[in-house]
């Protein structure tokens, strides 16, 4: 299927367009001006795409680290009591047992 160099194999996929897109607008029988226009065009819609996109993704990661973290103060709470009991337990084993010792 796929070995472990898929990631860089699609990344060299992506510069590949990418820099082929770019000589190809470049290359286009328009005047510069044109060309201009239209790559200032593209990079600000990009841009403003792409600023949404990283925003609503970084309001959802945001939400779901909360909720993680959340969840770890919860089981930490929980651990906490568990360890305060079985530590008052225990202690309340020895002061016993020391008592008895000493009354004999």
């Amino acid at each position: 299927m796929c070995n472990r160099n898929c990631g860089s194999n699609f990344a060299a996929f992506l510069l590949g367009a990418l820099v082929g897109a770019a000589a190809g607008v470049l290359l286009a029988p328009a005047k510069g001006e044109t060309t201009r226009r239209k790559l200032k065009r593209w990079a600000n819609d990009t841009y403003e795409d792409q600023k949404e996109y990283m925003l609503e993704h970084a309001r959802d990661f945001k939400n779901r680290a909360q909720e993680q973290l959340e969840v770890a103060r919860e089981k930490f709470n929980d651990g906490k009591e568990k360890a305060v009991k079985e530590f008052n337990r225990r202690k309340d084993e020895i002061v016993a047992k020391f008592r008895k010792d000493e009354d004999k």
